[in-house]
């Protein structure tokens, strides 16, 4: 009597839960019957058309690659939406400038909570990118002095310095003809730029190796493999990344205290127009509250601030080295099948630099303004970052928003609101021939501000574009006029894998971005370099 009526019990309540489910499948899916998109199906919504899509690319390509292809298959324009549940969340997908500016620009939408988990999962919560209200804004206005233009052009023999470094690298490299990761050597490149910028001294990636960078890279690869099923390495992964993130943390909260004992002690308050270093800036409110008389150099933070504090400073450090580096590995991916445009930037270097490479940094130094001149250059990296774009940033409206198209108003509240520049980029209404790397269609202001998205755009724009695009200006400049860069071990692809693109009939699946904290290159990007004399 009693085993039944155990299962009495256990039937109701699993008969409770189907319906529940099957209640709450009605009413999600019957939401999108009349709504843009590509077929809907009431089982499954969008996960078999998505399904399908990821199924003609490499494992783990990052989702752009996929809406591309979805909007390009099922001809969808303007604005369109994907029903995930109950896998993800349900996404509007905004794929005309006017529609991304109306979420990004003429109303600035908070940033979804998808991109706060991504970063919590990596370095912490309340990340400037992805943070809103009052700490975003406390957030931006500490750091966003940093990466104005005029200061970012002080930054020119900083960056020289660094990257001369990079260049007897590659040119050791050159002469022994050895296989390379180049993702691997610009990484250790460009975080020994971005880390002189944060903390305002030399963290020597390059000459002696640096365990800030080497715990954020593993960091990341250890937030890749929670993507498994098997909870025995989900429970591997969660330890391990607790241990490497507890080291980090150890290691920047002693160099932020470190800093904060050091102006205090020299009654120092950074200034806005030139701080010293980002960390300056953003501790300068709390020098502000200080009475530098008396304040003790040894007055410690408030946990949250200095919580923050932390978080920030590794996301600074990650996201910083992290997109710049992918950007310059598809650059040079790009420029070692397209000498012409090898040619042009050598051509344009001498000329506005001369030829003697040494004395770059010299002038760079005096004149940074002269990297205004690297027009052809500045195009190069334009049109590299419009055809692999590091991702995109997701939205979340407030409830009742909509969004106007073709006369008809469409909800975005209680969605993923996703401004996918990557479709738009690929779209020859903007860009005829779109998978063709032309960077003349950015010579002498032909693209409208609106047609370029890969930085987004309105007040949540990324904040360090300035500054991305001098780092890639400088190295390309001490880099490409006497060298040439080979990928090694390409396999092309016998035909497309999508209608987007036939990039991968040259560089193979190298081209399918792989998802990570952003849009990355496939794999370490093997190269070889040889000298151009």
């Amino acid at each position: 009597m009693e085993t039944k009526s155990i299962a009495i019990i256990l039937f109701t309540g699993v008969t409770a839960i189907a319906l529940q489910f099957l209640f709450r499948l009605y009413t999600h899916r019957r939401r999108f019957n009349d709504l843009p998109g590509p077929p809907h199906s009431f089982l499954w919504g969008h996960l078999k058309i998505m399904g399908e899509a990821a199924a003609l690319f490499p494992p783990n390509t990052h989702p752009q690659v996929y809406i591309t292809t979805i909007a390009q298959k099922y001809d969808l324009k303007g604005i369109f939406y994907l029903d995930l549940w109950p896998v993800a969340d349900a996404q509007v997908i905004l794929i005309e400038p006017e529609l991304m500016d109306s979420v990004q620009v003429t109303r600035s939408f908070d940033q979804h909570r998808i991109g706060d988990d991504l970063m919590n999962a990596l370095v912490g919560r309340n990340v400037i990118a992805t943070a809103n209200g009052a700490i975003w804004k406390k957030l931006h206005g500490g750091m966003a002095p940093a990466f104005l233009m005029p200061h970012v052009r002080s930054l020119s023999g900083l960056m020289a310095d660094e990257t001369m470094i990079f260049r007897n690298t590659l040119l050791n490299l050159a002469k022994s003809g050895k296989v390379f990761s180049m993702e691997a050597e610009a990484a250790k490149a460009i975080f020994d730029i971005v880390g002189r910028i944060v903390f305002n001294f030399p963290v020597n990636a390059q000459t002696e190796g640096s365990s800030y960078l080497n715990d954020l890279k593993e960091t990341q690869e250890l937030v890749n493999q929670l993507l498994s099923m098997n909870p025995l390495v989900k429970l591997k992964v969660y330890l391990r990344r607790s241990f490497v993130r507890k080291r980090i943390d150890i290691s920047v909260t002693k160099k932020i205290l470190e800093r904060l004992a050091l102006l205090r002690e020299e009654k120092i308050v950074p200034s806005r127009k030139d701080p010293l270093s980002i960390l300056d800036l953003m501790l300068r409110d709390t020098l502000l509250k200080d009475d530098l008389q008396t304040a003790p150099k040894t007055a410690q933070l408030p946990p949250e601030e200095l919580k923050l504090l932390v978080t920030n400073v590794k996301a600074l450090l990650l996201g910083g080295q992290g997109t710049t580096v992918d950007s310059l590995c598809f650059i040079y991916i790009l420029l070692s099948k397209n000498p012409e445009v090898m040619r042009k930037l050598r051509q344009e270097h001498n000329s506005v630099f001369g030829k003697d490479i040494s004395e770059t940094p010299t002038i760079l130094g005096d004149s940074p303004n002269k990297l205004n001149d690297l027009e052809y250059t500045t195009a190069v990296i334009k049109e590299a970052l419009r055809l692999f774009p590091v991702g995109f940033g997701v939205k979340q409206a407030p409830p009742g928003a909509t969004v106007t198209w073709d006369g008809r108003a469409y909800p975005l509240d209680d969605l993923a609101i996703v401004p996918a520049s990557h479709t738009m980029h690929y779209n020859p209404k903007y860009y005829p021939s779109p998978s063709t790397f032309q960077p003349e269609r950015f010579l002498n202001d032909k693209i409208p501000r609106a047609w370029f998205r890969t930085f987004s755009r309105g007040p949540r724009a990324c904040l360090g574009q300035n500054l991305a695009l001098d780092i890639l200006r400088v190295i390309l400049l001490l880099t490409v006029r006497d060298l040439d860069f080979e990928c090694e071990g390409l396999q092309p692809n016998e035909k497309p894998r999508s209608t987007y693109t036939d990039l991968d009939l040259t560089y193979g699946d190298t081209i399918f971005q792989e998802l990570a904290m952003e849009a990355r290159p496939r794999g370490p990007v093997p190269m070889t370099v040889r000298t151009v004399t």
